[in-house]
């Protein structure tokens, strides 16, 4: 596969853990633990494959709406061990990770793995790993708006140049392709703005299971497209 048949950033809705853990006989819970485990490996295969930016759907503003037993799990043992374990293993290999959303909810022991992790790789300069959490895109398209409005631009000045720059996204490409596991066909409120042209696949796989071969799968259908933007 040539490398202008690759994308420059691949958006990644993370979806199937529970239901690949109850498949396997595995308490639910522990498909979160799996499905983190394996974002690591799909950064790696970006990595190999010089992909610049991975966007991740971690936590979604709806997903509050889950037990208190399942988000003290996610909060205080999956992302807490993952960020100080998996991403700090992906930081020393030059990776630079950044958050779109508000962690200003979360346990303070989280907040402090996620402040510490984006302290440490700032100055990275290979892949760009994007965790969205507690994101939602109405919610960044409002942010992005209010910000406009606080900074006294006229509506005359505002097109979609200036709104680019106002999301969590600004200064990176729109994403080439997505990618959602689980075999759900709809974009849950990620990247509104910024996914007009993306390519959308969707395969049956939940995070946990999906393997490289599932992710080159995945690239040689993105290279198939014709991707015509709207002309």
């Amino acid at each position: 596969m040539a490398g202008n048949d690759l994308p420059q950033h691949i958006a990644f809705v993370l979806d199937g853990n529970r239901r690949w853990a109850r498949a396997q006989g595995l308490p639910t819970l522990e498909g979160h633990m799996r499905g983190m485990e394996n974002i690591e490996n799909i950064a790696q295969w970006c990595i190999e494959k010089d992909i610049k930016y991975l966007t991740m759907y971690a936590f979604s503003t709806e997903n509050w709406d889950r037990s208190p037993e399942e988000l003290d799990y996610l909060f205080n043992k999956v992302f807490v061990t993952g960020f100080r374990t998996y991403m700090e293993r992906l930081a020393k290999e030059n990776v630079k990770i950044n958050i779109f959303g508000e962690i200003e909810r979360f346990p303070e022991k989280m907040r402090a793995a996620i402040k510490q992790m984006v302290a440490d790789s700032q100055n990275n300069t290979g892949l760009n790993m994007n965790f969205c959490l507690d994101y939602g895109g109405r919610a960044e398209i409002i942010r992005a708006v209010k910000n406009i409005v606080q900074e006294g631009i006229v509506p005359e000045k505002i097109d979609e140049a200036v709104i680019a720059n106002h999301l969590y996204s600004a200064g990176m490409p729109d994403p080439d392709l997505m990618i959602r596991t689980g075999g759900e066909h709809r974009l849950s409120g990620f990247l509104l703005w910024q996914m007009s042209y993306t390519e959308f696949y969707f395969p049956q796989i939940c995070l946990p299971g999906f393997t490289k071969q599932d992710f080159e799968e995945a690239l040689e259908w993105y290279a198939s497209r014709d991707r015509r933007h709207g002309k």
